[in-house]
């Protein structure tokens, strides 16, 4: 043998001729593997500038004076580099990242425990294989996650952004079964399975309100009854027919500041703007019955008038918002009350803006979705489905204060169309495309 078989030490042959070169070569290939350590092994390419005695592990794919010798040992001596291949358990130092590097026979790995950046490792297998994705993993019976000296312990599953997702998994023979956490918004969801691929919502809970949801059932969502006499229909106390007749203007909703109420148009059973023989729908009406009914229900269904408030020229109980002045022109009738109870209604601004307040003790949800304060309805949303869940006290309330639901205008002539309005009672959670209407979820008297 010419060479030591672990490091390729040149050995000095029998007869040789200047026995010095092949010393003086062990002595560099000595210097440069004992107690090797590496400033870095992300370069692919030589520095511009280096110092005698620098060492580097090459990073793939490399250039220029380093091209070929990925993964080698890189070394700068008397002022060239010098290239060293490494065999499977050698060891070096790693300065940039501050831990040991292992190299197992392909590639070089950072030792797992010897430190890193901030003290970090790449990647932990305890008892498993760790890869890129799953740079954790741990096959055990059991783990076990407790306090350290201040008592307390959290586990932190964080996402980037509010459509990413950060949630618990549980599988079975591979395949998941379960979720929970936050999958694609911020409100927290529990999931199931039958085959791992098709996910159902059993349970969500919206992030502004709290309030749970349970999309599988009626619960909540099902069962609101409407406890105005009329069923929010305009057409009288105690009005029970499939079909009504004139407007009337109840007796919970009262307007202020010589507002007027007028029948705008009725939802008319049996239409035929849908193929029935009854008279045609008006448009308003019909933008409406689109936004809560499927095409082939939109014939037929309990009929109901849409009302039509004009502000008057009272200033009375006025309220400033986002630099206007917006004066209150219809608010719900203070009467005996639950300490909990829900209003919803489908409203339409006509001329302009108008606004309905958020009160203390009340979330207001536009379409579904938790309001962060008081909700301005402008004329180019259209119909817009308006929740006001109101909680008060009960040792704090008369039992008929405060009303649950407001409207605000801006100038006298404004008008805003009203139509659905319902009395629910407790903090229930109202659909926004179907609502308590008339002859669905409603209890008349």
């Amino acid at each position: 043998m010419q060479s030591s078989p672990n490091l390729s030490l040149p050995y000095i042959m029998p007869a040789q001729t200047q026995p010095h070169v092949t010393h003086n070569e062990a002595i560099r290939r000595l210097d440069c593997l004992t107690q090797l350590s590496v400033l870095d092994r992300t370069r692919t390419a030589p520095p511009a500038t280096p110092d005698e005695g620098d060492r580097h592990v090459v990073a793939v794919t490399a250039t220029g004076a380093w091209a070929g010798h990925e993964g080698e040992i890189a070394a700068f001596q008397d002022g060239a580099w010098a290239f060293y291949a490494p065999a499977a358990g050698w060891t070096a130092w790693c300065v940039a990242e501050t831990g040991w590097l292992g190299f197992d026979g392909t590639d070089w790995h950072i030792v797992t425990g010897s430190g890193g950046p901030g003290d970090s490792v790449g990647q932990l297998g305890v008892n498993a294989a760790a890869d890129g994705v799953n740079r954790l993993a741990v096959a055990s019976d059991a783990s076990l996650f407790t306090h350290d000296t201040a008592g307390d312990h959290r586990m932190t599953v964080n996402k980037q952004a509010s459509t990413d997702t950060a949630s618990l998994l549980f599988q079975s023979g591979w395949s998941g079964r379960a979720e929970m956490g936050l999958t694609g918004s911020d409100d927290f969801a529990f999931k199931v399975s039958a085959d791992g691929s098709t996910f159902v919502d059993a349970i969500t809970i919206d992030a502004e309100t709290g309030v749970p949801d349970f999309p599988q059932t009626s619960l909540l969502t099902g069962f609101a009854m409407n406890l105005f006499q009329d069923s929010g229909r305009f057409a009288g106390n105690g009005a029970l027919d499939v079909t009504i007749g004139g407007f009337a203007w109840p007796g919970y909703l009262t307007v202020y500041n010589g507002a007027t109420p007028l029948a705008h148009a009725k939802f008319v059973q049996d239409n035929a703007t849908y193929g029935g023989p009854g008279s045609a729908l008006d448009p308003e009406v019909d933008a409406l019955i689109s936004q809560l009914r499927e095409p082939s229900y939109r014939r037929w269904g309990s009929e109901f008038w849409i009302a039509e408030i004009t502000m008057g020229s009272g200033t009375s109980g006025v309220f400033d918002h986002a630099g206007n002045t917006y004066t209150l022109c219809l608010f719900s009738v203070q009467r005996p009350r639950m300490p909990a109870m829900t209003f919803h209604a489908y409203l339409r601004a006509i001329d302009a803006p108008v606004l309905v307040p958020r009160l203390a003790g009340q979330t207001l949800l536009r379409n579904g979705v938790a309001e962060p304060d008081t909700m301005l309805i402008d004329p180019s949303e259209g119909w817009v489905s308006v929740t006001v869940r109101d909680s008060q006290p009960p040792r704090l309330s008369y039992g008929y204060n405060p009303s649950v639901f407001y409207i605000y205008a801006r100038s006298a002539g404004d008008r805003v169309r009203l139509a659905c309005p319902a009395m629910i009672p407790g903090l229930t959670k109202v659909d926004p495309d179907i609502g308590v209407i008339a002859s669905i979820l409603s209890y008349p008297a």
